[in-house]
């Protein structure tokens, strides 16, 4: 049983703890591996510079990240205080929570600019010219790869030993770079593996 917002007692089945961190990180890391992606499909946007994809693929782009990123941030904030909500009263998981929270404030203002700029771009190329989408991209991808790996990292921090097997190794495959990374040929989480 659980309190409610108001103090009331609310009959909430309560799974426990390892059970919620499993669901919670599987859930995380399914979120970073699409994240993920985004981050290379920027990547190769910006390769190929100063050619931009049709107007029509940049809409997709801009809208996913005006929904991907905010919706995965609410969610790592659920999960991380249900999780973890004595962390704020240990110097270092304030510390780690202040650094993701500022990281998502980030990753969200650059999500909005580069929205804002794919969206305005037209066939003269984007507001600003093709050094400045490629320097907004680069920030991004960059900056967002960074973000998902400390987060991934402040995880296992916070649980210090807490986490069922299962969780320790998603979070260890999202870390892992290149094609050995979560997402690169490798099984989703919840997923039944790479298709044939």
């Amino acid at each position: 049983m659980r309190r409610g917002d108001e103090g009331a007692e609310v009959l909430r089945p309560d799974f426990g703890w390892k059970a919620r961190a499993e669901a919670g990180i599987a859930a995380l890391s399914a979120d970073h591996v699409r994240l993920r992606a985004l981050c290379d499909r920027l990547e190769g946007l910006a390769d190929r510079l100063p050619a931009l994809p049709a107007a029509e693929e940049r809409g997709r782009i801009a809208r996913q990240l005006a929904t991907l990123v905010p919706c995965h941030q609410a969610m790592e904030r659920a999960v991380l205080d249900d999780l973890f909500p004595e962390a704020r009263e240990d110097p270092l998981g304030h510390a780690l929570l202040d650094r993701i929270a500022s990281q998502h404030a980030l990753d969200e203002l650059h999500a909005q600019d580069l929205g804002a700029v794919l969206d305005a771009a037209d066939a003269s190329g984007p507001p600003g010219g093709a050094a400045a989408l490629g320097y907004m991209l680069r920030c991004f991808f960059d900056g967002c790869r960074r973000a998902l790996a400390f987060e991934e990292l402040s995880l296992i921090t916070l649980a210090r030993h807490r986490l069922p097997p299962d969780a320790t190794r998603l979070l260890a495959a999202c870390l892992s770079p290149g094609p050995a990374r979560l997402g690169a040929g490798r099984p989703e989480p919840g997923g039944a593996g790479p298709a044939a």
